[in-house]
């Protein structure tokens, strides 16, 4: 990406189909040592005026039809449920929304307490995502944070008391020193919480992030490729026994519960990315707002984008995004739906190794839809890799 130019600034003609918006509260009341998204435990005294940005840069936003909205971080259960339910009432009245719109937001565990959880929901909020991570107190200890299993497990019951049953968990593997009943743990507990949705992600330790730095310097062990494909495995066995479905490299869910939002990304729609640090794909531009709090708030104030990079839609930024997305997928990707949008097939965008792959049941064809085999899906980057022209 390069850094815009005003004139560059400019959204293309509404392209056909729905959108999904995401909004970026990057504040937290402790930062985890291993997380590397825009976040900020400081200036809490500027949540009304970014509210209000969010506000003004809805209004500056050609009118779309919305499918989804998803309140990421930061933590966003640290928003008041008023001030939630005015940046959702803004989605509305400046966008059109479909009446089954889902509407999530991702909770801290410590956030949620009943009188908070019906907040959320009056708001409009119908969907949470609750990041429990772990059911070992060690684990949560070494991730920095604010709950222990106790109050993840009371955090769940909240909300399916308050009658928010469409609720999403989060686990994390391959931390260090993680043994298989460890994780058998977590994910039997998880389970018996009854969400409809789990997320699993391993952990990745970035060098700016204070746990990376541990490693960079060998004061802290990380898990070997071997011991994360190990657990990666466990999880796909226990939850598939458990009866949830492996839609996407990383998600599980219950029949008829995947994520809306997330299978945007996934399938390569446009997204309205709204806040500091936040991303979209939305119009014809793929950007990044600036991060930093006042610069987001005074740019809103003065008409301005908050852009800090840009980069244009091309034909093959968006044949390239399509496979390296779709195939996160387990449901892959249409070549039909590839033929109509491109011109070109995927055997013939792809590289000669896509026929290797295929041949060698890396790659699978099944009615039309080309899709990563399972047991494949640890090395899907060395896949995309063979398969992408420029990357092989």
């Amino acid at each position: 990406m390069v850094r815009p130019r005003p004139s560059e600034v400019a959204l293309q003609p509404a392209t056909a189909g729905t959108v999904a918006v995401y909004v970026h509260w990057p504040w937290c009341a402790s930062l985890c040592p291993y997380c590397d998204f825009d976040k900020q435990a400081t200036d809490f005294r500027l949540a009304e005026p970014y509210a209000e940005a969010l506000i003004q840069h809805l209004e500056a936003t050609p009118r779309r039809t919305v499918h989804s909205l998803y309140f990421g971080g930061g933590t966003p259960s640290l928003l008041r449920p008023d001030r939630l339910a005015r940046i959702i009432a803004g989605v509305g009245a400046h966008m059109d929304v479909q009446n089954d719109w889902e509407v999530t937001l991702e909770a801290n565990p410590s956030d949620v307490v009943p009188r908070k959880v019906e907040g959320y929901l009056q708001a409009g909020v119908n969907r949470i995502s609750l990041g429990v991570q772990s059911l070992v107190d060690r684990e949560l200890q070494f991730l920095g944070r604010r709950h222990d299993a106790d109050k993840a497990m009371r955090a769940a019951r909240a909300l399916r008391e308050a009658g928010c049953v469409n609720f999403s968990v989060d686990l994390m593997y391959g931390l260090p020193g993680q043994s298989q009943s460890d994780l058998d743990r977590s994910i039997e507990g998880l389970v018996a919480l009854e969400p409809s949705h789990i997320s699993c992600y391993a952990l990745t330790l970035e060098a700016e992030t204070p746990m990376g730095a541990d490693a960079a310097a060998g004061r802290l062990e990380v898990a070997d490729d071997d011991r994360v494909a190990d657990a990666y495995a466990r999880i796909q066995e226990k939850l598939g026994t458990a009866g949830f479905d492996q839609y996407e490299l990383s998600n599980w869910a219950r029949p008829g519960r995947q994520s809306v939002h997330n299978l945007t990304y996934w399938r390569n729609g446009e997204y309205l990315g709204l806040g500091a640090g936040a991303s979209g794909s939305f119009m014809g531009l793929r950007y990044k707002r600036t991060p930093i709090v006042p610069v987001y708030i005074e740019s809103a104030a003065r008409g301005g984008t908050a852009y800090v990079e840009i980069e244009p839609w091309t034909t093959e930024s968006r044949m390239r995004d399509t496979v390296m997305l779709g195939l996160r997928l387990s449901e892959g990707i249409a070549d039909a739906e590839f033929v109509s949008a491109h011109g070109l097939s995927l055997a013939e965008y792809c590289t000669d190794r896509l026929g290797d792959l295929t041949q060698a049941g890396v790659l699978q064809w099944h009615e039309g839809r080309l899709a990563l085999a399972p047991s494949y899906y640890l090395v899907s980057n060395a896949v995309l890799a063979d398969i992408l022209p420029g990357l092989a």
